[in-house]
C-alpha cells in the first residue's frame, strides 16, 4: 500500500527555514511593538518566547499551505495574503496569551 500524500515528502530544511523566518518576522514585529512602549523590563521574556513560537507556527503553516500544497496555483497572491493573515493572527494570538500570563493583559 501506497501512501501519496504531499505531507510525507516534506523538505525539512525548507521547512526549518521558513519556520525560522517566522521566528524573525516576529521578534521584529515584537521589537517595534517594545519600541512604542518605551520601557524594558524583566517580565517581557515570556510574551517575547510565546510570541516566537507563534511566529515559528506561522512560517510553518505558509511553508505547508504556500510552497507545499498549492504551489502550483494561480492564486499564488490569494494564498500569500491568506497565509500572512493566518502569521498575524497567530502572532497577535501569542502575544496575548504571553501577556495574560505576566498578568498585563485582563
Amino acid at each position: 500500500m501506497t501512501l501519496s500524500n504531499s505531507l510525507f515528502h516534506l523538505n525539512f530544511t525548507q521547512l526549518s527555514k521558513r519556520a525560522l523566518q517566522g521566528i524573525v518576522l516576529a521578534l521584529l514585529l515584537f521589537s517595534i511593538l517594545l519600541l512604542i512602549i518605551g520601557e524594558v523590563e524583566s517580565w517581557i521574556y515570556i510574551p517575547m518566547l510565546t510570541a516566537s513560537i507563534g511566529g515559528a507556527c506561522g512560517g510553518t503553516f505558509f511553508h505547508l499551505i504556500s510552497e507545499n500544497w498549492f504551489a502550483k496555483s494561480n492564486y499564488k497572491f490569494l494564498i500569500n495574503a491568506a497565509c500572512a493573515l493566518v502569521f498575524l493572527v497567530g502572532f497577535w494570538l501569542s502575544l496575548v496569551f504571553g501577556l495574560a500570563q505576566v498578568g498585563l493583559w485582563d
